[in-house]
């Protein structure tokens, strides 16, 4: 942004000005009319998401880039305003001496205070108290918690709540795998077997033939040189990229990416930065600005995003990761067993050989019905996490059942793909019935993740409760998951779903929607 400023009261205000504008933009109800420099951005309707936003938009303003470790100090308007205003002012030096780039105070003396009982009474933790707070006033406002219900029974599609037989919208359990005979024989095999456990970590002595078939299974089914089983999906994001990247490589990851991610970024001590959802022209801009900066740069993305039901270009994203030579993470817990002809993932729904990308994770606990994780790869590198990745050296590996179970599901969906052309008839019929009923579905597409927008927290908890009395269990995802703005109820479809429960579903939805 080429403007000549005369004073720093000239900079300062049209910085200022470019700041509300943005936040204006944003602010799910707009600027609010108290709002001021220094009022806090959650205050003013702003989550972690939307402050990026805004970001983002300022950096193409005025032709910059905000540091990493600037992201995770902005907390108001102002902190905006003195981050762009220094580093246009150290662009021009022929600006007033009275101009120059502010540099942080030096720390001032410790003190020594004596400890509140918030500081050392666990019950007394002000985020504790938070939380009882606002669970006593939803309740006290007759709003009913639907967290944590518990099903005395649950096979996929169905679900037993409080003695009742409800129709369940809330299993990762795409294909119905959790409960097939063939999966369920089979981990009653393997306990006799092998017993619960593994009992200890795979690189020490928890390793069985199980956990080998496994592996082999999954690097075969995806099409790549090998795979390696975690027990847990969570951790296997969270310490894969804690490990692999240090101090003097950059993550960049999508703004939407699941939380296991973004841990992961912070355990690695890597320079982080999210980018706008599913925008790889914005993605390529920042690597053409700051590749050079650092030593490994990898993108990390998702096959299915599970809040929104949508997924990336995957072509686009091999295709800028390979100009830059960057390297590409694919988070595949919700694409595979769920894209593609055969279920195989994104690969195959685009007809990407995975031999273009660098590292596939996925889940082992959703479309393949049981628990855990894996990464899949190069086999040189597969082999280098195995001896030294910390959630797998140091951690029980997976149970001899569990491994059976997924390792059944595995070799059902190599044979058959019926279950993976169900869940897509299923999951297009829902969303079309619920689109044709005017229920806003955002930008889930060709997917089982379909949510339907309310945009209001306590119509959506509402809304929930209004569709349990009638035998349907969804749960809605609320603010500070996603802004207030963008507030749903968010329906798992799966193979196992029958088109009457589907079309049931969106009837009585619809019609509680016009009742409350």
């Amino acid at each position: 942004m080429a403007v000549a400023f005369q004073t720093d009261e000239d900079l300062f205000d049209t910085v200022a000005k470019a700041v509300f504008d943005q936040v204006r933009r944003v602010a799910p109800q707009g600027l609010r009319p108290d709002a001021s420099l220094d009022m806090p951005l959650g205050e003013i309707g702003l989550d972690s998401l939307a402050t990026m936003e805004v970001v983002n938009a300022l950096e193409e303003t005025f032709g910059l880039r905000f540091s990493e470790d600037s992201l995770y100090d902005i907390e108001t308007c102002r902190d905006l305003v003195k981050y762009i205003e220094a580093t246009l002012a150290a662009r021009t030096p022929s600006r007033p001496s009275g101009a120059a780039a502010p540099t942080p105070a030096a720390p001032g003396p410790s003190v020594t205070a004596e400890p509140q009982p918030r500081d050392f009474d666990v019950t007394q933790f002000p985020e504790c108290v938070a939380l009882q707070d606002r669970l006593t006033g939803s309740k006290a406002a007759g709003f009913e918690n639907p967290f944590f219900r518990v099903k005395q029974g649950a096979r996929s599609a169905r679900a037993t709540i409080d003695g009742r037989d409800v129709v369940s919208y809330t299993s990762f359990d795409y294909l119905g795998m959790s409960a097939h005979p063939e999966v369920v024989s089979a981990a009653k095999q393997a306990i006799d077997r092998f017993g619960v456990s593994a009992s200890a970590s795979r690189l020490v002595g928890g390793n069985n033939s199980l956990h080998q078939e496994l592996d082999d299974a999954i690097a075969k089914f995806l099409g790549t040189e090998a795979a390696a089983t975690f027990p847990s999906g969570y951790g296997t994001n969270a310490s894969v990229l804690g490990h692999l990247f240090g101090e003097s490589d950059l993550i960049l990851y999508d703004e939407l990416a699941h939380n296991s991610i973004v841990q992961g970024t912070r355990l690695s001590g890597a320079q982080r930065r999210p980018f706008p959802h599913n925008d790889f022209e914005h993605l390529d801009k920042l690597l053409r600005d700051v590749r050079g900066n650092y030593r490994r740069v990898v993108v990390a993305i998702e096959g299915v995003y599970s809040m929104d039901g949508d997924y990336p270009d995957l072509p686009q994203a091999i295709e800028i990761k390979q100009r830059h030579r960057a390297l590409l993470y694919v988070d595949e817990a919700h694409s595979v067993g769920v894209m593609g002809a055969t279920g195989r993932g994104i690969c195959e729904h685009f007809g990407v050989d995975p031999g273009e990308g660098d590292l596939w994770m996925g889940t082992i606990s959703k479309a393949l019905g049981s628990l855990g994780g894996y990464l899949a790869g190069p086999q040189i590198l597969v082999q280098y996490l195995k001896y030294t990745t910390p959630s797998f050296v140091f951690a029980t590996a997976l149970s001899p059942g569990n491994a059976a179970a997924a390792l059944a599901s595995v070799r059902l969906l190599r044979r058959e793909s019926e279950p993976v052309a169900r869940l897509r008839d299923r999951s297009r019929l829902f969303q079309k019935l619920a689109m044709d009923s005017g229920l806003d579905t955002g930008n889930s597409k060709d997917t089982p993740i379909v949510p339907v927008l309310l945009r209001n927290s306590g119509r959506c908890l509402r809304a929930t409760a209004a569709l349990l009395r009638e035998g349907i269990d969804v749960q809605p995802i609320l603010y500070p998951a996603v802004p207030e703005a963008a507030s749903r109820l968010r329906f798992f479809i799966t193979a196992e779903h029958t088109e009457e429960q589907v079309c049931r579903t969106v009837e009585l939805l619809t019609r509680c929607l016009a009742e409350i």
